[in-house]
């Protein structure tokens, strides 16, 4: 996540974490992974797709960038929540279901093939990966200053598709809003390894 961006969510951590609910496309996600299975959980933000995971009897290894929102999520999970850069992921076939809803959309574009294919090692063989994106065209910033990479539906299928030898990628899009209220194409893949 580009410093800007990580500087933007500690700086407004408390107020970050208190907006917003449980993503409705979690349940559609969690059916896909071994019941009770391990899930990595990029840019858990306030904590409350991690706390539906646990409570549906999953369990969760949560991850944020931002220091400030780690320590509000650790809170409110009761578990730690490791401060963890997209760029450190190094784990190898050991989850199994890796979640980042409104996450991996800060990666900068170079870096995203690299970073879905950290993903698809990271899983364990038959793993499921669920990744969100606003899209777009062209990576920048947007009005709060948080960088974006913006991808198109065809394109980021293709990427992912490049980038890892996956079992089963899908697609989905809906329109829906972000943090800043304003309307929002969203997009979502679904990977398995």
């Amino acid at each position: 996540m580009p410093i800007d961006t990580t500087q933007f969510y500690d700086a407004n951590a408390a107020v970050y974490a208190e907006d917003g609910s449980v993503n409705p496309r979690l349940g559609a996600f969690l059916g896909r992974v071994r019941p009770g299975g391990l899930v990595l959980e990029l840019g858990t933000g306030s904590g409350r797709d991690a706390r539906a995971m646990i409570e549906a009897g999953f369990r969760v290894e949560a991850t944020d960038g931002s220091a400030g929102l780690a320590r509000i999520a650790s809170d409110y999970l009761g578990q730690a929540v490791k401060v963890m850069r997209f760029e450190e992921l190094a784990a190898e076939a050991a989850y199994d279901g890796v979640y980042a809803s409104a996450a991996l959309l800060h990666v900068q574009s170079a870096f995203l093939p690299e970073m879905v294919g950290r993903v698809h090692r990271a899983l364990l063989p038959g793993g499921v990966a669920w990744a969100s994106f606003k899209a777009g065209q062209g990576e920048g910033l947007d009005g709060l200053g948080r960088y974006y990479n913006y991808p198109e539906p065809t394109g980021l299928l293709a990427l992912w598709r490049a980038a890892a030898p996956w079992a089963e990628l899908s697609l989905e899009g809906w329109t829906g809003t972000g943090y800043d209220e304003r309307p929002t194409e969203w997009i979502a893949i679904t990977a398995v390894r």
